[in-house]
Order: C-alpha cells, then sequence, then structure tokens
C-alpha cells in the first residue's frame, strides 16, 4: 500500500480505518506471494489497494496538512537569476497567463514525458477516429460501437474496461500475450530486505547498461491478477475479444465512418482505434523542459536527462518521477521511486540550507571575516591620530 506519506507507512491504512472506509482496501493477492511472507506487512494488511477514491482523499488530507501555496497554471518558461553579492540562484517560472513565480529551488514532477508509440501500419488512419488512451473520454462517442484497443498493459486494459462499460463491443490487440502479474517491475525492487542492494547495483553500472536495465525489468508491461480476471469476466460474456500475435494494419474507411482494419488472419470493421501502447521516452517532447534544455543543457541518454546524483538538472533545479529514471532505477514513474526521489531532493535541499546562513554565507567559510580590518580602516584610523 503505497502512497505519499515517508514518515508512516501505516498513514493511508490508519485513514481507512479512522474514517470507517475499510471495505476501500481490495485485497491485490500479493499476500499469497510465498516470498513476501516474512514481511509484516502481509499481516496486518499493507498489500492491499485502496480505490482510487480513498486514496484521492487520503492525499488531500495530507496535502491539507502540510503549509503550501497551490497555482494553477501551465507553465511555459523558466529563467535563472544570481544574486551577485551572495552567488546564490533562483529561478522565475512564467505561467501561460503571465504569472511569474520566483523561488530559490524549483522541483520538475512532470510524469513520463514522450511521443505515443503508434504502431506504423495504423498511421494513416483518419484523424478523429484513432484515439490516444488519455483522450478518449471526451474523443470517443456514444455511437462508437465496436471499438479496436491496441496494446498489451494496464492501460490497454484499462482502455477496455472504459469502453466495455460504456456497453461497447471491443477488440483488444497486442503484440504478445496478456502478462498477469501483481505489479510491472520485480518485488524485489521494493522488499525493503533486497531494495537497496538492486537500487545500488543500478545506480553502479555504467549509463548505457541503466538505460537498457530500465527497458528490461520493466519488461513491456503486464496486468494485475484482479483485473485479469475481470478480462475473463468481459469474454465470457462475450464483448471482449483478445487478439495478440498479429500487428494491426490499416486498411480503408468506408463512407458509413468504419475503419476497416487487418490483425492477422482477421479483419474487420470499428469506429474508432484507442491507442495504448505507451510512449517512446523524450523529455524534450515537453515545450516547458524542451526550453529548459536549451538553455540550460544536460547529456540526454535514451530520451532521459542525465542528471547528477542529487537529482540537480542545474544548480537549484531539481528533477523527479520518470525524468529521474537513469538515477533513480525502473520504479522512478511509480509512486514507490516517486517517493524516494522526494526523500533524495529533500535531502539535497536541507543541505544547501544548512549550508547557508541567515546573513547567505556559506556555513564553511569564515565566520570571523567582518571583524577584519581593510587598508581603508587601517588609514583611517592612523590619519585621524
Amino acid at each position: 500500500m503505497v502512497h505519499p506519506d515517508h514518515f508512516d507507512m501505516n498513514a493511508l491504512l490508519a485513514y481507512a480505518v479512522a474514517n470507517n472506509r475499510e471495505d476501500e482496501l481490495i485485497e491485490s493477492g500479493c499476500a499469497k506471494i510465498r516470498k513476501l511472507h516474512g514481511l509484516g506487512q502481509t499481516q496486518i494488511g499493507l498489500w492491499k489497494l485502496p480505490t482510487t477514491s480513498l486514496f484521492e482523499d487520503f492525499c488531500a488530507s495530507l496535502a491539507r496538512q502540510l503549509p503550501h501555496d497551490y497555482v494553477k497554471g501551465v507553465a511555459v518558461d523558466l529563467t535563472r537569476h544570481e544574486n551577485d553579492e551572495s552567488g546564490d540562484i533562483g529561478y522565475t517560472v512564467t505561467l501561460a497567463d503571465g504569472t511569474e513565480i520566483t523561488s530559490s529551488y524549483v522541483v520538475l514532477a512532470l510524469g513520463p514525458i514522450g511521443a505515443p508509440i503508434i504502431p506504423p501500419k495504423i498511421c494513416n488512419v483518419p484523424k478523429g477516429q484513432l484515439i490516444s488512451w488519455n483522450r478518449m473520454q471526451e474523443n470517443v462517442q456514444p455511437h462508437h460501437a465496436d471499438v479496436l484497443v491496441v496494446g498489451g498493459g494496464l492501460t490497454a486494459v484499462q482502455s477496455a474496461q472504459y469502453c466495455l462499460r460504456q456497453g461497447k463491443k471491443v477488440y483488444l490487440c497486442s503484440r504478445r500475450p496478456l502478462v498477469e502479474r501483481h505489479f510491472d517491475i520485480d518485488t524485489c525492487w521494493f522488499d525493503r530486505r533486497s531494495a537497496n542492494m538492486h537500487i545500488s547495483d543500478f545506480y553502479h553500472k555504467p549509463e548505457s547498461q541503466r538505460l537498457a536495465d530500465l527497458r528490461e525489468v520493466r519488461g513491456g508491461g503486464s496486468v494485475p491478477p484482479m483485473y485479469m480476471e475481470d478480462v475473463r469476466k468481459w469474454q465470457a460474456k462475450g464483448m471482449l475479444t483478445l487478439v495478440h500475435g498479429a500487428e494491426p494494419e490499416f486498411l480503408r474507411s468506408t463512407e458509413d465512418g468504419k475503419v476497416w482494419t487487418s490483425m492477422g488472419q482477421e479483419t474487420s470493421a470499428f469506429d474508432c482505434i484507442i491507442l495504448a501502447c505507451g510512449i517512446k521516452p523524450d523529455c524534450t517532447a515537453n515545450s516547458f523542459v524542451k526550453k529548459i534544455q536549451e538553455k540550460y543543457p544536460v547529456k540526454q541518454i535514451g530520451g532521459f536527462p542525465n542528471v547528477s546524483v542529487d537529482l540537480e538538472w542545474s544548480k537549484n533545479l531539481l528533477v523527479v518521477g520518470a525524468l529521474a529514471s537513469l538515477n533513480v532505477g525502473p520504479d522512478s514513474g511509480n509512486i514507490m521511486g516517486a517517493r524516494r526521489a522526494a526523500s533524495i531532493v529533500a535531502n539535497t535541499l536541507e543541505c544547501k540550507s544548512w549550508l547557508r546562513d541567515e546573513k547567505g554565507r556559506g556555513a564553511l567559510s569564515n565566520p570571523f571575516t567582518e571583524l577584519f580590518w581593510d587598508e581603508e580602516d587601517s588609514s583611517s584610523d592612523s590619519d585621524s591620530d
């Protein structure tokens, strides 16, 4: 039961109990994994999964306890400025409406960034009928009775579920059979008995090997058992058809708005195609990050910025989440990795704060500097004599 409260691993469970919402904690099946039985979390229910509403309410309650100002807007530019006297560096973030926010430190927590992966044989599907999964709620129309979902991970299954609950018939097409497992990475990455060893081994590898490990460990997506059970139920009802081992190919569109597509030996007509194939990592696909890269360039490896061990892109500019994948590990885009990255950033900021006193001087500088006389003071005293 992973959540943002870094100081109390039981906080989400306690919140559910205190608010009589224990029925919103769903068995994940993780307690059945034998190698996890030695962990106390399995005995007290910490491997259960919260419903979306429970998790959102918990996060909102946590945010109310933390002093912060919330500003809603789209960041379009970032400018660095330096204090000539103290040498301190700060930033101004400009929003789309012209609002400027100035801060000593900026943390980029932007989630996965990249271009959607579109199988080449369906890239010519007419506009409006090829829909990205994150735009389907506004673009999938009531008259779209037959839907093709392309993808083989959890996002693809959730997209199919959304359409099925709207009463549509769905084909789910993937390159390989759906892989059923509890997590998209192995439990060794968050089992506290082995996690630190894996993270350390990952970080001490060459950058190119780290990139290869990111791709290998995640393995192209997976589907938790509880979702697979739902998939099988829809299959039994005849509303969902799984097709694997074939790449969909767009054949033609007809006047009645149908998109004819072949999948191996099978040819079918659909009202729309939903893309859920993931993204190709490319941090510059985000216009805001692209401007940052142009102004304060860092080495890019496989679409990820190669930041410092302290997760600094530039001085006082830090990153967490998927942008920190090369330094945090394959779980960087998940809550567990984001929480670990947040801990690194917090330690970095605390260290930087400790290295300054209230007058802006470095804590390692000579504190007696102001007691020294300069030559002008000496001359002035001698003249008065």
